[in-house]
């Protein structure tokens, strides 16, 4: 997990100097950064401790958890009247970032079937691939809450 927590810090770190470099783009206020860099320690801090999961009736992965931290610090700053609101794009950039494993793991995925089963796919439309692989992942993801939820179940039966 703290691997997954370090490329996003890295991550903010890249976006907060793409945002300051990119003239086209009002330059966030440095302490958005620092809010999104506690936010996500914040959660690395916890999950040492072994907390993330106490109190809560239902499982929730990492890569959800770490959407609503990146979602709560965008809110906050909106709220904050003494910082001005970051553009769009912080936030959407670190996002992308966080939905690229499971992106890369459905297309991954879909290879694998194609190549298991010898499909020819050459004749199918690049578009209809790609929703291909979005069912797939959608479905992946579901499929993957389903079992971490009856892990969780068990977790909290013989505590």
């Amino acid at each position: 997990m703290a691997n997954i927590l370090d490329v996003i810090l890295n991550t903010i770190n890249d976006v907060q100097k793409k945002n300051q470099k990119n003239p086209n783009v009002d330059t966030a206020d440095s302490t958005v950064f620092d809010l999104l860099r506690d936010k996500i320690s914040d959660l690395n801090g916890k999950q040492q401790q072994h907390q993330m999961q106490k109190g809560r009736k239902n499982a929730k992965s990492i890569l959800d958890i770490l959407k609503d931290g990146i979602e709560g610090a965008r809110k906050q700053n909106k709220k904050d009247p003494n910082v001005a609101t970051a553009p769009k794009s912080v936030f959407d950039d670190i996002l992308k970032k966080v939905d690229q494993g499971p992106a890369r793991q459905a297309s991954t995925g879909i290879k694998k079937i194609i190549e298991e089963y010898n499909l020819d796919t050459r004749r199918i439309p690049t578009n209809m691939l790609q929703e291909i692989q979005a069912q797939f992942l959608k479905d992946s993801q579901k499929l993957k809450q389903q079992y971490a939820q009856g892990i969780f179940d068990l977790t909290k039966k013989y505590k």
